[in-house]
């Protein structure tokens, strides 16, 4: 609450899915701002390790996704080396640049659909894929089924038409999937099979064409944040009145 009441705090999410859902409990709208991973500088896309395709970290796995990948690769001759970000850890190569300097990356959403991990590899230009389907809304961090009503607040179907933890209705699922960052962030490359990820992954060319994509993109999304990051600036230094 000393939060929210001090006139020097600005609110914000990272993404405009997060935004939405917050409409669902009050009627405020918080401005989504996303990620720029500045930090990440001067890390960039290289591709030097171009048989490397990286995968994320997932606190929740059912089975060893690089393994199954390696396979598939090798039974189809292509020349790929799926790494998991763990093992690059274990290796000790967990800087930026170590992670912008594979061919690819291909990111498996989880339990919480937007970290920061997906926007470090597209602002840094790194090809990203991501699985092309709704079943990651069916996710108790991000869209709890049992989540229970605190206000009297009811968002108008014209802003809010599905409801994001509704996990009975089919079409709201793809609602709120579509709303995701892996659907609405240029550059970013989506895939419905393996072989359709091979084929993506098969040209350098086209991956460094994603690639500047992807910094364009993130140089837009730098330009258009400043002047908010401007104002939450001076509002934070604003003297107590």
């Amino acid at each position: 609450d000393n939060v929210a009441n001090d006139r020097r705090s600005t609110l914000a999410t990272v993404a405009p899915y997060i935004s939405l859902q917050i409409l669902h409990h009050v009627p405020i709208e918080v401005p989504a701002v996303r990620p720029l991973s500045l930090y990440t500088s001067p890390a960039v896309y290289t591709a030097v390790r171009r048989q490397e395709v990286l995968l994320n970290k997932r606190p929740i796995a059912f089975w060893d996704v690089a393994v199954l990948l390696d396979k598939f690769a090798q039974l189809n001759g292509k020349d790929l080396d799926f790494v998991d970000a763990t093992e690059l850890f274990s290796l000790g190569r967990f800087s930026f640049q170590d992670w912008a300097s594979v061919r690819a990356a291909v990111y498996y959403p989880y339990d919480w659909l937007q970290t920061l991990a997906f926007y470090d590899w597209v602002n840094m230009g790194l090809p990203t894929f991501v699985p092309d389907i709704p079943i990651y809304t069916f996710s108790r961090g991000t869209n709890a089924d049992d989540e229970y009503l605190r206000t009297t607040w009811t968002a108008p179907a014209s802003l809010y038409p599905y409801h994001y933890s509704d996990w009975e209705d089919m079409p709201g699922r793809l609602y709120w999937w579509r709303l995701t960052d892996f659907h609405a962030l240029p550059g970013v490359c989506r895939f419905t099979s393996v072989s359709e990820l091979f084929k993506g992954l098969a040209s350098q060319d086209a991956l460094w064409k994603i690639s500047g994509e992807l910094r364009q993109a993130q140089l837009v999304r730098t330009a258009s944040a400043g002047p908010f990051w401007r104002s939450v600036l001076l509002r934070a230094l604003a003297s107590r009145p």
